[in-house]
C-alpha cells in the first residue's frame, strides 16, 4: 500500500490522497494560516518598508579606512567666506574608540563655535592634497533646539531652491568661472606672475601644463567637472569653467572644493573674477531651457527677462555679497570686463550683466553675472541673486532696454561702503538674509570698509614701511626708483575709456606728497605722456622717462600688483 503523507494543513474541500497503490500526482494546497494571536509577530510584506539607508554609514566608515582616510573634516562656510571645519578621527566616528554605543555616528553632530554641524554626505570628498583625510560640508544648527541656524549660508540656499520649485514652478541651472593668477618667487623673493601672456595665449596652457594637468586630476578625483580651461586677460592669470549643473547645492559645495583645491596645488590663495551663468526650467523638466524663447524680440522668455530685471533691481545691493571685498571694487571699471553701470546688454563682455548666445543654436542659452569674485561666500551670493530673479520673476517685472551710450545707465556702487549702504534699504534682501545674518554680514563690511585706504595711501604706507627698515621686500622693489605709477589696467595697453595711469610722489629724499598726473594711454604702439610732455618707453612692464627715471609700476586688472 502506498504510504500515508500525512499532510497536513489542507484546505477541508481539498480530497484526500488516493490510498491506491500508485500515488496520484496532485497539486497540494497549503492552508492559510489562522488568524491566532502569537507572542512573535512580523510586518505583513505589504506593510514593510526597507531602510536603504540601514549600513550605508558603516559601509561609508569601512571605504574610507580602505582609502587610507584617517580623518573627517565636518566644514561650514560663514558669511565671510572662511571655511570653518574640526576634524574628527575615523577611528572615533567607527566606534574603535568611542565609549557610548551610537547607531548612526556619521549623522552625529560637531559642535563649531557653539553651533551643531550637521554633515550632508553627498558632499562627501577625500582632498587629493591631503589625501589622509575627507571632508563633508555641513549645515549649521542650534545647540538646544536643533533648528536650522539663521546664519546658515548652506541652508539659506537649499531654502531659496525650496521656495524656487514649490511656489514660483522652476528649477535652476547654474554654471561658474573661477579664475585665478599663478605667481613664483624670483631670485631676489619678489612674488611676480608666471609670465606676462593676454587672454586665450598658449603661453600659459604650455608653460603651466604640469600644474593644469595636476588640477585637474584632482578636481576630477573629487568628481568635480571641468568643461574649459584657458589663460585670462591677466600676467598668469587661468580661468577653470566648471560644467552647467542642475544641482546648484552639489554645484556651490563643488565651488568650494575646487577653490581650496586650486590653493593647494599652486600653493598661493586663489583671486580674481568667479562669474556664474544662470537658466532654469519649468519644475519636473528635465530639458527645456525656460530661459530661452525665440519668438521674443529679445530672444528670451517672460520670465527670463523678469528675472534679469530682478537682479538688475539689486544689483547694486548684491555687489557687497557678490564682490564683497575694499580690493573686489578696486577690479571693477570701464574697460576691466566687468561692467560698471545698471543695465544688461547681449555678448558684451563688458556689461554687468550679459546674455550669453548658444553657438549651436543661436539662441540665447543664459545670463552672466560678471560682478562676481572669489572672495564671496558661494551659498550667500547664489541665494541672494536667485531671490533677487525669483522676485522679477514672480512679479512679472519688464525688462528696461539695452544698454547702450544712448540710454544713460546709472553707474554702479563704486565702493564696497556703498553697496553696503544700499543693501540696508534694500527690504527684499534684507529679509532673504534675516536679521542675524544681514547685522553680521553688514557689520563685518562695514569694518572693513572704515579701515579702506587708496591706493596711493598703501602703496605710500609701503613706501614709509621700506624706509624705516621694516620691509625688504618693499625696500629691494623700490631702492632704484623716483615715481610710483599707479594704475588699474594692464601696463602693456589699455582699452579706450578706461582708467589714466597716475603717478605718486618723489620718493628721492623728500616727505611723500602724492601728485596725479594725467596720462592718455593709447597701447604699447603708443607711449604715455607725462606732464612735463617728456616721452616714457614701455618693455617687460616697466616704465622709464625721457630723463631717464625709474617708475615702479603698481596696479593691473583683476586687482593684483604686478611691475
Amino acid at each position: 500500500m502506498a504510504p500515508n503523507y500525512g499532510i497536513t494543513n489542507i484546505n477541508e474541500d481539498e480530497a484526500l490522497l488516493s490510498s491506491t497503490d500508485e500515488p496520484v500526482q496532485k497539486t497540494v494546497k497549503f492552508a492559510a494560516a489562522t488568524k491566532q494571536q502569537h507572542s512573535i509577530s512580523i510586518p505583513q510584506p505589504s506593510d514593510y518598508k526597507r531602510n536603504f539607508n540601514e549600513g550605508s554609514q558603516a559601509a561609508i566608515i569601512r571605504s574610507l579606512r580602505a582609502a587610507g582616510v584617517k580623518f573627517i573634516r565636518f566644514a561650514t562656510v560663514d558669511a565671510y567666506n572662511t571655511i570653518r571645519c574640526k576634524t574628527v578621527p575615523l577611528a572615533q566616528l567607527s566606534g574603535e574608540r568611542r565609549t557610548n554605543e551610537v547607531s548612526s555616528p556619521l549623522s552625529n553632530p560637531v559642535s563649531i563655535a557653539e553651533i551643531s554641524s550637521l554633515p550632508d554626505f553627498s558632499s562627501l570628498r577625500i582632498l587629493p592634497y591631503a589625501s589622509k583625510t575627507a571632508m563633508v560640508m555641513c549645515t549649521a544648527h542650534n545647540q538646544q533646539t536643533e533648528e536650522l541656524s539663521p546664519l546658515c549660508s548652506r541652508g539659506l540656499l537649499q531654502r531659496v531652491l525650496h521656495s524656487a520649485k514649490e511656489d514660483i514652478g522652476i528649477e535652476f541651472s547654474v554654471g561658474a568661472e573661477l579664475e585665478f593668477i599663478l605667481y613664483r618667487e624670483n631670485k631676489d623673493g619678489i612674488m611676480q606672475p608666471v609670465d606676462m601672456s593676454t587672454f586665450g595665449n598658449a603661453t600659459t596652457l604650455n608653460e603651466q601644463e604640469e600644474f593644469i594637468s595636476t588640477l585637474y586630476d584632482q578636481l576630477e578625483r573629487q568628481d568635480i567637472p571641468v568643461e574649459l580651461i584657458h589663460s585670462e586677460s591677466a600676467p598668469g592669470q587661468l580661468e577653470v569653467v566648471l560644467s552647467y549643473s542642475d544641482d546648484i547645492l552639489q554645484l556651490a559645495d563643488d565651488i568650494v572644493y575646487a577653490r581650496e583645491t586650486i590653493t593647494n596645488v599652486a600653493k598661493q590663495k586663489p583671486g580674481n573674477g568667479s562669474h556664474l551663468h544662470f537658466s532654469f526650467r519649468e519644475a519636473g523638466s528635465q530639458h527645456r531651457n525656460a530661459f530661452s524663447d525665440p519668438c521674443q524680440p529679445t530672444g528670451i522668455s517672460l520670465k527670463g527677462e523678469s528675472f534679469i530685471e530682478g537682479l538688475l533691481d539689486h544689483l547694486p545691493s548684491l555687489l557687497s555679497l557678490s564682490i564683497p571685498t575694499v580690493n573686489s571694487f578696486r577690479r571693477v571699471g570701464p574697460g576691466c570686463w566687468t561692467g560698471h553701470k545698471l543695465g544688461w546688454s547681449t555678448e558684451d563682455k563688458d556689461s554687468p550683466v550679459r546674455v550669453c548666445i548658444d553657438l549651436n543654436t543661436q539662441q540665447a542659452s543664459n545670463v552672466e553675472l560678471k560682478l562676481s569674485d572669489a572672495a564671496a561666500n558661494i551659498y550667500l551670493e547664489l541665494a541672494t541673486i536667485l531671490a533677487a530673479g525669483m522676485e522679477g520673476i514672480k512679479n512679472g517685472k519688464v525688462l528696461r532696454p539695452l544698454m547702450s551710450d544712448e540710454n544713460n545707465a546709472l553707474p554702479l556702487p563704486q565702493s564696497l561702503q556703498e553697496s553696503l549702504d544700499s543693501l540696508k534699504k534694500d527690504e527684499l534682501l534684507l529679509s532673504i538674509l534675516g536679521d542675524e545674518l544681514s547685522t553680521a554680514h553688514i557689520a563685518v563690511r562695514e569694518l572693513e570698509a572704515h579701515t579702506e585706504t587708496r591706493l596711493e595711501e598703501e602703496v605710500a604706507a609701503a613706501l614709509n614701511r621700506a624706509r624705516d627698515g621694516e620691509c625688504r621686500l618693499a625696500r629691494e622693489l623700490t631702492k632704484d626708483v623716483m615715481f610710483i605709477l599707479c594704475t588699474r589696467d594692464r601696463i602693456d595697453g589699455k582699452p579706450e575709456g578706461g582708467p589714466s595711469p597716475f603717478l605718486v610722489g618723489n620718493l628721492k629724499g623728500h616727505p611723500f606728497c602724492p601728485t596725479i598726473l594725467s596720462m592718455p594711454w593709447h597701447g604699447r604702439s603708443q607711449n604715455p605722456k607725462t606732464e612735463d610732455k617728456g616721452r616714457s618707453n614701455v618693455s617687460e612692464g616697466n616704465i622709464t622717462t625721457s630723463r631717464g627715471w625709474p617708475v615702479l609700476v603698481v596696479g593691473g586688472r583683476c586687482g593684483t600688483w604686478h611691475g
